[in-house]
C-alpha cells in the first residue's frame, strides 16, 4: 500500500516515514502542499497523510482541490491545530480523519488501517485467502497457523491482491502503488518479487497458487469457486439436501451473536434514554417542562423505537412510539390526561427494557427457501441518525455477505455516497438537517444517481408517510422494528430487480458486453480519469471477419454464434475498469485505461491466435474457421479525445481490411 506524507518539517516526516515504512508501506514525502498536488496528479496513493500549514499550498486548500477533482483517495489530517472549528473545517474539506499532534504512533497505525478498509473492497480487519490470512495490524502472514517470513515487498503484493480480489494488475500499476517515487524499479524487478513470494507460498504448503497471471495483462488473486465448488459439492453429498440449510443456520446464529454483541455496548446508552424521558415526566408533572427537554425526550423515544426493537421488545417499541408522538410537535400538553397517560408510558417502558430478552431470529419457510439460494456481496449504504439502530443493523446484514457502510450525520450523506458508490441505500425518514424523502427526491433527480435502489426503514408506517416515500421514488419501505429475514429477503430481491433490469438497459444481450450507450459513456469516465492521473489510455476498434458472408453462407443463428463467442473471450480477458462494448453488428469497441498500447496488442493478438482455432460447425454440418481484425491506437499519441482516438482507430482497422484481415494493426 502507498502513502503519500505532506509535512514540512523534515523531522517529523522522517520519523513518521521510518514507522510507516516498518509497516511495509510504501512511502511518498511532500515537503509543501505544490509538490504533494503534483505527486497525487501523476501517481496513484492509498492514503494522503496532511498536514494543515504548509508552504505554496496550505494543507485546507489542498484537500478541497483534490475532491474537486473527484480524486477520493482517503485523507487524514495530522496537526497541531486542536480547536473543535480547525476539525470542522478540515472535515469538510473532505479529509476523512482528523489527528492532532502530539499522537501516539499505534494510534496513527490503527487509523490508517480503518481507512484503508473503508477503501477497500475487503472490510475485515484479517485479510483472508482459504487458509491464508495477513493480519495487518502486526504485519504477519500465516498459512495454517504457521507464521511466513515475507520481504516488505513481497508482504505488500500479497496485501494488494488480498484487499483487490478482483482487479488486474499490471506491472506498471504494480509498480505506481508499491513503490515509492525515489525508487525506479522495472518489470524484471516485479516479476522477481512475485517469483519470490510464490515460492515461499508453495514451500509452506500452499497448494493453488494464489496469483493468477493474465497472459498479456497482469496478475491478479485466483478465486476460490472453484475450491469452494468441491467443497460445496462434498457437503450437500455428505448432509443430503441440507447444506444450504445448514450454512442458513451459520448466518443466523452469526447474526443474533453480533446482536447480542451490540446489546451488550449499547444497554446503558439504552437506559440512558429512559432517564432522559423520565425527566422529562418529572418536569411535566411539576409543571417545569422545557421546550429544550422536551425536544430532547421526543428524539430519545424516536430512537427507542427502532433500537428497542432490534433487541426484541416489540412492545417496548410501540410504548416509545407513543412517548414521541406525545412528546412531538410544539402544543401544549394536556396537564391531567397527558401527564397521567406519560406517566403510565414511562413505568411500561422501564418494565420492557428491563426484560429485554434478546430474539432468536425466526423465519417463514418461504423466507428461509429464498435465503438459502440467495448469497450476495453487495455494497448498502445505512442512513439514520440512532448509530445503536445502524450498529444493530449492521450485525444483522453482514453475515448475509452485505458490505455494509453506516453514517448518522446526514450532512456527510454526499461525500460519503461519492466514496462508497452503494449498490443499494437505505434510508430513515425523519432526521436531522434532511429528511430521508428530501434526500431521496434529490437523488431520483440526478442523473448520476436516480437509478439506485432506495429502501425506507422507519418508525413512521402510517399511510400518509408510506404514500410520500414511494412518492418521492423510494423502491420499498419497511416499518421499525425490523424483522431480520424479512429485510434481508427484500434486500436480496429489490437488488436482483435492478440488476436484472439494469443487464438489460446496459448489457448487449447477444455478446454479454456493455451496449453502445453504457460504454461510451464508462469510455468518457476512464478517459477523463487517464487524463487528469496522466496515465496512458489505449483505444481499440474490433471487428469479426467477413460476418456478412458467414451470414449468408451459414445463416444468421451462426453468426450469432461467433458473435457471442468473441464477445465471451473479450471478456474473460479483460475485466475490471477495462471497457468492451458492441457499438453495433460486428464491432466491438475496446478501452483501457492504464495499460500502454504495446501490451494491449500482445493480448488481443492472443486472443486472435486461440480465436481462429476455434471451430465453428454450420446447422449443415459443414465446420469452418474464422478470424477477426482490430485497429489499436493510444491517448495522447494518437489522438487528445475520445473522437480522434475513434477515428485513428478506425483508418487503421481499414488498413488492416485492406491487407486481407486476420490482423492487428
Amino acid at each position: 500500500m502507498k502513502i503519500l506524507l505532506v509535512e514540512d518539517d523534515a523531522v517529523v516526516a522522517e520519523s513518521l516515514a521510518g514507522a510507516l515504512t516498518n509497516q511495509h508501506y510504501a512511502v511518498d514525502i511532500a515537503e509543501d502542499g505544490q509538490i504533494a498536488w503534483e505527486l497525487s496528479e501523476s501517481c496513484t496513493y492509498d492514503l494522503i497523510l496532511l498536514d494543515l500549514i504548509l508552504p505554496k499550498l496550505d494543507g485546507i486548500s489542498f484537500c478541497q482541490r483534490l475532491r474537486s477533482q473527484k480524486n477520493f483517495t482517503p485523507i487524514l489530517i495530522l496537526t497541531a491545530k486542536a480547536e473543535n472549528t480547525d476539525k470542522i473545517i478540515g472535515l469538510d474539506a473532505g479529509a476523512d480523519d482528523y489527528l492532532t499532534k502530539p499522537f501516539e504512533t499505534q494510534e496513527l497505525l490503527a487509523r490508517i488501517r480503518a481507512l484503508l478498509r473503508r477503501g477497500s473492497s475487503v472490510l475485515s480487519p484479517i485479510l483472508e485467502w482459504g487458509d491464508l490470512r495477513l493480519n495487518p495490524n502486526s504485519c504477519e502472514v500465516a498459512w495454517n497457523d504457521e507464521v511466513l517470513h515475507l520481504t516488505p515487498k513481497e508482504y505488500a503484493l500479497l496485501e494488494l491482491f488480498l484487499r483487490n480480489p478482483n482487479r488486474i494488475f499490471s506491472n506498471s500499476i504494480l509498480i505506481d502503488r508499491l513503490w515509492s517515487f525515489d525508487e525506479a524499479p522495472t518489470p524484471d524487478t516485479v516479476r522477481s518479487h512475485l517469483k519470490g513470494l510464490r515460492m515461499k507460498l508453495k514451500a509452506a504448503g500452499v497448494v493453488e497458487d494464489p496469483i493468477e497471471t493474465v497472459y498479456g495483462i497482469g496478475y491478479r488473486l485466483k478465486t476460490e469457486e472453484k475450491i469452494k465448488g468441491k467443497k460445496s459439492k462434498n457437503l450437500s453429498k455428505n448432509l443430503g439436501g441440507n447444506a444450504s440449510e445448514s450454512i442458513l443456520e451459520s448466518k443466523i446464529e452469526i447474526a443474533e451473536a453480533g446482536i447480542r454483541n451490540v446489546w451488550q455496548r449499547s444497554r446503558s446508552d439504552v437506559k440512558q434514554r429512559v432517564v432522559v424521558i423520565g425527566e422529562a415526566v418529572n418536569r411535566l408533572e411539576k409543571n417545569k417542562l422545557s421546550k429544550k427537554l422536551r425536544s430532547q425526550a421526543e428524539e430519545a423515544a424516536h430512537k427507542l423505537v427502532g433500537s428497542l426493537g432490534m433487541f426484541g421488545s416489540d412492545e417496548g417499541s410501540r410504548i416509545a412510539q407513543e412517548i414521541e408522538v406525545l412528546f412531538s410537535g410544539d402544543s401544549p400538553l394536556q396537564q391531567t390526561e397527558d401527564k397521567q397517560k406519560l406517566s403510565q408510558l414511562l413505568t411500561s417502558l422501564r418494565q420492557e427494557v428491563d426484560k429485554i430478552n434478546l430474539p432468536i431470529i425466526s423465519q417463514p419457510p418461504s423466507i428461509t427457501r429464498q435465503l438459502s439460494q440467495n448469497s450476495t456481496d453487495a455494497k448498502l449504504m445505512l442512513v439514520d441518525d440512532d448509530t445503536q439502530f445502524l450498529v444493530s443493523l449492521q450485525a444483522l446484514l453482514t453475515p448475509w455477505g452485505f458490505r455494509v457502510t453506516t453514517l448518522d450525520n446526514p450532512i456527510l450523506f454526499w461525500d460519503s455516497l461519492a466514496v462508497e458508490q452503494p449498490d443499494l441505500l437505505v434510508l430513515d425518514v425523519r432526521m436531522p438537517h434532511f429528511t430521508g424523502t428530501y434526500l431521496c427526491n434529490v437523488l431520483r433527480n440526478d442523473p448520476h444517481w436516480n437509478r439506485l435502489p432506495i429502501l425506507f426503514l422507519s418508525a413512521y408506517g402510517n399511510a400518509d408517510t408510506i404514500h410520500e416515500a414511494f412518492a418521492y421514488g423510494a423502491d420499498d419501505f419497511i416499518s421499525k422494528p425490523v424483522v431480520g429475514p424479512e429485510l434481508v429477503a427484500r434486500i436480496i430481491n429489490r437488488l436482483e430487480r435492478t440488476r436484472l433490469l439494469r443487464s438489460l438497459a446496459e448489457i448487449d444481450v447477444l455478446t454479454g458486453v456493455f451496449n453502445r450507450t453504457n460504454s461510451t459513456q464508462q469510455l468518457e469516465e476512464m478517459f477523463s480519469w487517464s487524463d487528469r492521473h496522466h496515465q496512458p489510455f489505449t483505444l481499440a476498434i474490433i471487428t469479426l471477419d467477413r460476418l456478412k458472408r458467414i451470414n449468408r453462407q451459414y445463416g444468421h443463428g451462426v453468426g450469432d454464434r461467433i458473435l457471442s463467442k468473441l464477445g465471451e473471450l473479450l471478456r474473460q480477458t479483460f475485466q475490471g475498469n477495462q471497457i468492451i462494448g458492441r457499438w453495433g453488428g460486428k464491432e466491438f469497441i475496446l478501452g483501457i485505461p492504464g495499460m500502454e498500447k504495446d501490451e494491449v496488442m500482445r493480448t488481443l493478438y492472443h486472443i486472435l491466435d486461440n480465436f481462429r482455432q476455434l471451430e465453428f460447425v454450420a446447422d449443415n454440418g459443414i465446420s469452418f474457421y474464422t478470424s477477426f481484425s482490430a485497429g489499436v491506437v493510444s491517448y495522447p499519441d494518437n489522438g487528445t479525445d475520445l473522437q480522434a482516438l475513434y477515428e485513428a482507430a478506425d483508418v487503421l482497422l481499414e488498413q488492416a481490411k485492406a491487407n486481407g484481415r486476420n490482423q492487428i494493426l
